[in-house]
C-alpha cells in the first residue's frame, strides 16, 4: 500500500509541474511534448506444457517530454501484470527535471550516468535486454572550455527481467556519491579524473563505506587512437567485514587506415566489480559494470576477478568486399572459467541489389554454463538479401555444432522473410535440434524443434505492430557482461510501439 501511495503521490507531483508549466508556455513561448509508448502482451504455455497452463504477460512503458526553454521534464510510466498480479507486478513513475543552460546543467528525479568506460560507475538502461540500472537523485554539471565538472548524489535501482518476470533486485537505502572531470584542454589529448562514494546501510561503522576512484587518458596521433583507464577500490566485505581493496585496468586501441581498421583492447579487473547479491532471486547487482570484450556480451563475474584481451581487424580490399575477424577471450586469474570466441564474418555486394554475408562464429566456454564443464560451438552460417525495389527477400542459414562436455549435438534453423520498406516484414524460422543429452533434459528442455512466424506490419510512419506466434528455444542470453537464462517459449506475442 505504501508503494502505491508513493507512486500516486509522485505521480500527482508529475502533472501539477506539468499544469503550472503549460500556462507559462502559452504565454511566453511555444511548448514541446513529445513521446512514445510501448506495450506488450504474451499469452504463452508455461513450464508444466498442457492445454489449461496458459499464463498471459502483459507490460507497457510511456515515455513522455516536455521542453520550454532551458526546462525539461521528462516522465516514465510503467505497468507490468502477469498472470497473477499479486504480489508478482510492477509498477512505477520515474520522472525527471532538468535545467539546461550552458555552461549549467542541473537535474532532479530519475536519470542514467556512466564515468569514463564504466569502471567506477555505470548506471545505464539497456531497454532490449530489460536491464534497468538508475539513479534516483540530483545530478549536476559545468561545462566549460573544452572540461565538464559532474557531481551527484542519489539512490541507485535495478529491475531486471528473467525467467519471465521482472525482478527489482536492488532498491535498497544505498547512497551513491559522485564527481567526474573530463577534460581536452590539450589538443588532441582526453584527461579524466572520478571519485564515488557508497553508504550503505548494512557496513558496521560509518567509516566502512566503499570508495572507487581513477582517472584516463586519451590520445589521437593520425591514425591512432588509444584509451588508457584504471580504477582503484578501497571498501569492506559485506556482512562479515574486513578491509577490501581492488583495481581496474582498462586499454583500448584504434589503427584506421583506408580500407583497414585494427581494434585492440585488454582489461586486468581484480574485486573491482562492486555490489551484491540478492539472494532472493540468485541475482548480482552492479553498481559500475567494466566493459568485456565478448561480442556476444559474456563474463566470466563482472568484474571480481577476470583478464582478458579482443583483436579486431576490419578489411576492405575493393568497394564490394567486406571481411572481418575476430579473436577475444576472457577468464579469470587462475583460468578455471573463461570464454574464448573466433568470428569471421564476410560481406558481398559484388551483384547488384543481392547482399551475401557468410561466417563462422567459434566459442569455448568454461564452468560457465553450470551443469556442463566445458561447452564449445561452432556455427557457420549464410545470409542473402535481394532488393527487387518494390519489395525484398531474406534468407538464412545457420548449423551450430555443439560439444557439451563428451555429449555432442547440433541445432539448425532457416529463416526467410518477404517485405517492403517502411510497410510490412513477414518471416517464416524454424530451428530444430537433432536431440537433447538425456543429462541435459533438466536444462535445455525435451523439446527439439522451434517453429516460429513473426508478422512485423507498419501502421504509419510512427506505430508499428509485431506479431510473434510458435516457439523459442531460450538459452542463456547476454549483453554487456549480464546475462539471464530464458527459458523455452511457445505462444503468441503481440508488440505495439508508438511515437509522437
Amino acid at each position: 500500500m505504501k508503494i502505491i501511495n508513493r507512486i500516486r503521490s509522485v505521480g500527482f507531483s508529475f502533472l501539477f509541474l506539468v499544469a503550472c508549466l503549460v500556462p507559462v508556455s502559452l504565454s511566453a513561448q511555444s511548448i514541446n511534448l513529445s513521446g512514445g509508448n510501448s506495450a506488450e502482451y504474451w499469452l504463452f504455455v508455461g513450464k508444466d506444457a498442457d492445454s489449461i497452463n496458459y499464463k498471459e504477460h502483459f507490460e507497457d512503458k510511456l515515455k513522455l517530454s516536455l521542453n520550454y526553454g532551458h526546462l525539461a521534464l521528462r516522465g516514465t510510466f510503467f505497468t507490468w501484470n502477469p498472470s497473477h498480479p499479486q504480489p508478482n507486478r510492477l509498477n512505477y513513475i520515474d520522472y525527471n527535471i532538468e535545467y539546461d543552460n550552458a555552461p549549467i546543467n542541473i537535474l532532479y528525479g530519475t536519470y542514467y550516468t556512466t564515468f569514463g568506460r564504466g569502471l567506477v560507475l555505470n548506471q545505464f538502461l539497456d531497454e532490449d535486454f530489460r536491464n534497468d540500472n538508475s539513479i534516483t537523485g540530483f545530478k549536476g554539471g559545468f561545462n566549460y572550455f573544452n572540461s565538464q565538472f559532474t557531481l551527484l548524489a542519489g539512490k541507485p535501482r535495478n529491475i531486471f527481467f528473467q525467467e519471465n518476470a521482472y525482478i527489482v533486485i536492488n532498491d535498497t537505502t544505498d547512497q551513491i556519491r559522485g564527481v567526474d572531470f573530463e577534460t581536452r584542454l590539450i589538443p588532441l589529448v582526453s584527461l579524466g579524473a572520478r571519485y564515488v562514494r557508497v553508504n550503505r546501510q548494512n557496513d558496521f561503522t560509518p567509516n566502512a563505506f566503499n570508495e572507487l576512484f581513477g582517472g584516463n587518458l586519451g590520445i589521437q596521433l593520425g591514425p591512432f587512437e588509444g584509451y588508457l583507464e584504471y580504477a582503484h577500490r578501497l571498501g569492506c566485505y559485506p556482512r562479515v567485514g574486513g578491509r577490501l581493496t581492488g583495481s581496474g585496468l582498462l586499454f583500448s586501441s584504434n589503427l584506421s587506415f583506408p580500407g583497414l581498421g585494427i581494434a585492440f583492447q585488454i582489461m586486468d579487473y581484480d574485486l573491482i566489480g562492486f555490489g551484491d547479491v540478492n539472494y532472493q532471486y540468485g541475482a548480482t547487482y552492479r553498481y559500475n559494470e567494466p566493459p568485456t570484450p565478448i561480442k556476444s556480451g559474456l563474463s566470466v563475474n563482472r568484474g571480481t576477478d577476470e583478464f582478458g584481451f579482443g583483436t579486431s581487424v576490419n578489411y576492405a580490399p575493393i568497394d564490394n568486399l567486406y571481411l572481418e575477424a575476430n579473436y577475444n577471450s576472457i577468464k579469470n586469474h587462475n583460468k578455471t572459467q573463461g570464454v574464448t570466441e573466433q568470428i569471421l564474418k564476410i560481406k558481398s555486394t559484388h551483384f547488384e541489389n543481392l547482399e551475401i554475408i557468410t561466417g563462422i562464429e567459434a566459442t569455448i566456454k568454461d564452468q560457465i554454463e553450470l551443469p556442463i564443464d566445458k561447452k564449445t560451438e561452432f556455427k557457420p552460417y549464410l545470409e542473402a538479401t535481394y532488393d527487387f525495389g518494390n519489395f525484398f527477400i531474406e534468407a538464412g542459414y545457420e548449423h551450430n555444432f555443439i560439444t557439451a562436455d563428451t555429449s555432442k549435438y547440433y541445432d539448425h534453423a532457416l529463416a526467410v522473410s518477404i517485405g517492403k520498406a517502411e510497410l510490412f516484414q513477414f518471416t517464416l524460422r524454424y530451428e530444430r535440434r537433432n536431440h537433447v543429452p538425456e543429462w541435459l533434459i533438466n536444462k535445455l528442455g525435451a523439446d527439439i524443434s522451434w517453429p516460429m512466424a513473426e508478422l512485423s506490419l507498419d501502421l504509419t510512419s510512427k506505430h508499428n505492430l509485431r506479431v510473434r506466434v510458435g516457439g523459442e528455444k531460450g538459452g542463456l542470453v547476454c549483453s554487456g557482461g549480464v546475462c539471464r537464462f530464458e527459458e523455452p517459449f511457445k505462444g503468441v506475442k503481440v508488440v505495439l510501439t508508438s511515437i509522437f
